[in-house]
């Protein structure tokens, strides 16, 4: 029962980061010593950033490494490159008879950073528990590089689990993954004022920046006259849809005069490829139900404020609780 405890740690840290790392995966990882002590719990951030097992491995050498001014060298170090090249060079030692959690196979070929089962293999690593395979076949087979070369492989550890978690990756492989979002109250209204908090607004605006498409309903641009911006990240404004059969809209309407956006009006969504982000109400949470990959709820603790509240015509499947900040953060699926 320790392999599922660690590897539900690696999973709690990785929910933090999911869908902030499009097109990346989310991934956690955890470490232990050789005595086995805990000693780091981290996860995948961004596209581009280092990968879940080489934070968790950069955060274990500083808490295992004696020599302070080796720890501050790493510290001072930013891309994934260097890091690799600092562990595999100057591990010392620290990680042999470690064990290693990690949520996804560590990929085996280079991508955008570099491989981490060549790297995890060259520091010692003793163990390595993997929750789920790595269902992209370009960069699957960590797990068998690592048993090749000695290392005790573990697979399929809550791999229910882990499966969720990397569930919008598996999708956007082969066609768009659709996530709807929306901020309310405890008493269900979504009306009349600000509801989510700062951190809840900012990661909000975080995945704006993120996502290929950000979709709303044409009644809502009418009544709220949106801009739907990434401002609070100082990031670019995604191109927007509106979902509308009519295409007389005030064109000073903010959502039409931001910088190098395109803005489509359609009564459909085209599910090529990409993240496709939807913010809105309940008619227009009924109205794309089936298209609809999974749900985002920002809830804030008020029982009394707005006069619309949110209401849907399908079974919602709870995949994650948190909080952020002041609000609650619910992520479900929609049920089929």
């Amino acid at each position: 029962m320790l392999d599922e405890f660690y590897m539900r740690l690696a999973l709690s840290a990785a929910w933090k980061y999911q869908l902030l790392t499009y097109p990346n995966p989310s991934v956690g990882a955890a470490a232990l010593d050789r005595q086995g002590r805990l000693i780091a719990v981290s996860a995948h951030k961004a596209a581009g950033a280092p990968h879940a097992e080489i934070n968790a491995l950069y955060d274990a050498f500083c808490e295992l490494c004696p020599d302070k001014a080796e720890t501050a060298k790493l510290r001072g170090l930013q891309s994934s490159d260097e890091i690799h090249n600092f562990l595999r060079e100057r591990h010392g030692g620290l990680f042999e008879g470690a064990t290693l959690f990690i949520t996804l196979e560590p990929c085996a070929k280079e991508g955008k950073t570099p491989a981490c089962a060549p790297l995890i293999a060259d520091l010692g690593v003793q163990r390595v528990v993997i929750g789920r395979d790595d269902p992209n076949s370009e960069m699957a087979g960590g797990g068998k590089y690592l048993s090749d070369r000695g290392v005790a492989v573990t697979r399929g550890v809550c791999i229910k689990e882990c499966a969720a978690l990397s569930e919008p990756f598996n999708v956007w492989l082969r066609r768009a993954f659709v996530l709807f979002k929306w901020a309310q109250r405890l008493n269900a209204t979504i009306d009349e004022g600000r509801i989510s908090g700062d951190l809840a607004l900012d990661e909000t605006h975080s995945l704006r920046a993120l996502c290929d498409l950000l979709v709303v309903g044409g009644a809502t641009v009418r009544a709220d006259r949106p801009i739907l911006d990434a401002r609070r990240v100082n990031a670019k404004a995604p191109n927007a849809q509106i979902i509308s059969a009519k295409t007389n809209f005030d064109r000073t309407i903010p959502l039409f005069n931001v910088a190098d956006r395109r803005v489509v009006i359609a009564p459909r969504l085209n599910l090529d490829r990409g993240f496709i982000l939807i913010e809105g109400g309940a008619n227009l949470l009924n109205y794309l139900a089936d298209q609809i990959d999974w749900v985002l709820c920002y809830e804030t603790l008020a029982l009394s404020g707005g006069k619309r509240a949110i209401g849907f015509d399908r079974r919602l499947e709870l995949l994650r609780g948190d909080t952020i900040g002041e609000n609650l953060k619910i992520w479900a699926k929609v049920a089929r």
